[in-house]
């Protein structure tokens, strides 16, 4: 679970950063990330490595939205 630890401090990190949930989705595959902010960018590419796979997006999904998606 040290994976999904990691994954809501990105996302918290993110979210006290001002980025709206739709933010960090839309975002959180670039390539480039249109931020001027160094630690945001930083975090992207932690979450980014996080979300390597559908699981661990599916994850992200879940805990930003509150979907249970193992229906």
């Amino acid at each position: 679970m040290a994976e999904v630890s990691s994954m809501k401090q990105a996302v918290d990190v993110l979210l006290k950063k001002g980025l709206s949930k739709r933010d960090i989705l839309t975002n959180v595959d670039n390539s480039h990330f249109p931020f001027e902010d160094e630690e945001v960018v930083m975090t992207f590419i932690d979450l980014q490595i996080e979300c390597s796979s559908d699981d661990e997006f599916n994850k992200l999904v879940e805990y930003l939205f509150g979907f249970n998606l193992n229906q």
